[in-house]
């Protein structure tokens, strides 16, 4: 399984990163990145782990709680081998307004 990078989920994860560094320092910001690149590695081994998410366009998208940080979801897209992470976002956002295509 290979990951995907959208440059959307990029933009999300060091804006998610400088907010911790910014708010409640270095090993918070440390410890959000440690628990994203776990949660990476996880779903690389097992893509079909997370919630599929009807709710949300276009079809197929699921997400899964960052552990330790169960305020942000990551969501994300399987097709064939390639993991396409989609969006690094906090939960209680308007989710269908950020996945309008």
């Amino acid at each position: 399984m290979k990951l995907i990078f959208s440059s959307v989920f990029e933009s999300d994860f060091a804006e998610l990163v400088g907010y911790f560094q910014e708010q409640a320092g270095g090993s918070v910001s440390s410890r959000f990145e440690n628990a994203v690149c776990r949660l990476l590695e996880l779903l690389v081994r097992n893509p079909k782990l997370g919630r599929l998410r009807p709710d949300l366009k276009p079809d197929g998208i699921r997400s899964f709680v960052v552990p330790g940080f169960r305020n942000h979801v990551i969501f994300y897209r399987v097709a064939g081998q390639e993991l396409c992470l989609l969006r690094i976002r906090f939960g209680g956002m308007d989710l269908p307004a950020i996945f309008h295509s």
